[in-house]
Parts: C-alpha cells; structure tokens; sequence
C-alpha cells in the first residue's frame, strides 16, 4: 500500500492485498520503509521489505501441536489476502484503514478474527493487530509480530537505544542462546538478531547519524526483535545487493511464548512509528 503526499495532502493507496503489507511511507520527501528491488509483488512470495504481518507463529514452526508444526516460517498471515472492512478516519491530520484477514487455511482449524488498522499522519505511522478468539470452547495460542523494514542511510552508523539494563535476549547468531543485555547503545557491527524480551521501556530510537531516525513505540507487544544479516544477506534471492546496509528491522512482537486466548478473549498489539 504505497503512500503518496503533496503539499496539501496525505494519501493511503492500496496497491494490492497480498498480506496487507506496507510496502511504501513517504515523510518528509523521504522514503521510510525499506523494500527490496528484487521482491516479487506478485503475490507469489512474502514481500521482502516494508512491514509485513508475522503470525500465528513466528521464525521456524514448532515441534507441536501437529497444525502448527504443519505451517511455513512466520507463519501465514503475510501471504494470505486481505480485505478492506472499512475507511475509519479521512481528515485533514490523518488517514486511517482496517482491513481483514480471511480465515485460516483448511489444515489450521481455529476461529478467530484477524483485524489491523492502519493510521497514516504527518509524522507517524501506526499499525494496530486486533485479534479475537471467536471459538466457544477452546483457547487459542498463537505468536504475532510487525517485522518492520526501517530505511536507513547505512546500517554500519546506527545507534539503538530504549531497551533497558537487565533485559533478556535471544541470540540467534550465537545459536539462541539467552543473553543479559548490560545496557548502552546497540550497534551493528555483524550480524544481528537478537530477541529481546519483556522490553520494559517499549519504545526503541534508531539514530541513523545522518540527523534523523525513527522511534518505536509500542503496547500489547511485550518483546522487540532486532534484525540485520549483513553479509548473509546475499544469501537471500530476494535480497538486493548492499541493501543490508540500508535497512534496520526493529519488530515489535510477542514472540518469546505463545499468548493464549479464552474463548472470546482479545488481544491488541500496537506499534507507533514516529520520524525523529
């Protein structure tokens, strides 16, 4: 859903779909969203860039129960089709969408209802995952995350800051291993993928140090996973050359442990963008 703007006015235009995902947000005459020049938009494969929608799992399936252990990486919901369910706001100082998932392949038999609600403003972006279980007698279990493609400058001068002393961390490059993180600033000096857990704070800032960047801010969503591959991103055929370097994904989830969900429970995960 590429976002264009003049003086006067801020436009959300659907361009497809195909995992609701944002693919463009143009502030500031900047473009803020990261996508690949060589992801497909044919909805033949997950979009490599902008925010795609993580869930019901996220990172490799699980051992069990068998319909989920049955699913691809991250899940279906950034490859289904959604739909526009309504215009919630059209004024001067915003725009605001929702659209709706449709319901799960045949092999994942849960109900629930899938919403998310975009909201577009001079300086903001806010992205809203809305979830009920509309079952009448089981609980649902499920993990959800907005895997955010920040635009940056160059990833190697980034300073991150926001997630508190004390803070557990999952490792991947080292394996998964669980780390304390001991505070300060991050920074990408090699690969990175780290999910921090129970980030206190619930806000991330990216300095780029090109006198910009961004905040994230976040509800709902307890954890945050910081994503950049370097020099493995070559490795991915959807992945434009040096394009690692102008991307930082910083993705607000709840993804340590499945969130479960009584029969007619709901769950709201929120996100605020804001260009600093």
């Amino acid at each position: 859903m590429p976002v264009t703007q003049n003086e006067k006015t801020i436009t959300l235009k659907h361009e497809h779909f195909f995992g609701a995902t944002v693919t463009s947000w143009i502030q500031g005459g900047k473009e803020r969203m990261f996508l690949s020049s060589k992801s497909t938009l044919d909805a033949s494969k997950p979009i490599r860039g902008g925010i795609p929608v993580v869930f019901p799992i996220f990172g490799p399936p699980p051992s069990s129960p068998p319909e989920y252990a049955a699913l691809s990486q991250h899940g279906f919901a950034r490859t289904q089709t959604w739909t526009l369910d309504k215009i919630l706001m059209d004024r001067e100082e915003g725009i605001s969408v929702r659209l709706l998932a449709p319901p799960p392949p045949t092999s994942f038999n849960h109900s629930y209802k899938l919403a998310y609600v975009i909201t577009l403003a001079p300086h903001q972006l806010v992205t809203d995952l809305h979830l009920t279980n509309t079952s009448s007698s089981e609980d649902f279990i499920f993990q959800a995350l907005l895997h955010n493609y920040l635009a940056v400058p160059d990833a190697n001068k980034l300073q991150i800051t926001g997630l508190d002393k004390g803070v557990d961390y999952k490792d991947k490059v080292l394996g998964g291993k669980l780390c304390t993180w001991e505070g300060g600033v991050l920074t990408i000096e090699g690969e990175t993928d780290r999910v921090y857990q129970k980030v206190p704070s619930q806000e991330i800032k990216v300095d780029d140090g090109a006198g910009s960047g961004f905040k994230v801010r976040f509800r709902g969503f307890e954890d945050c996973t910081i994503w950049n591959p370097q020099e493995k991103g070559k490795s991915m055929a959807d992945m434009e050359d040096g394009g690692w370097d102008r991307y930082i994904c910083i993705e607000p989830g709840f993804v340590r442990e499945f969130k479960s969900l009584k029969p007619g429970e709901e769950f709201l995960g929120q996100q605020v963008i804001t260009v600093l």
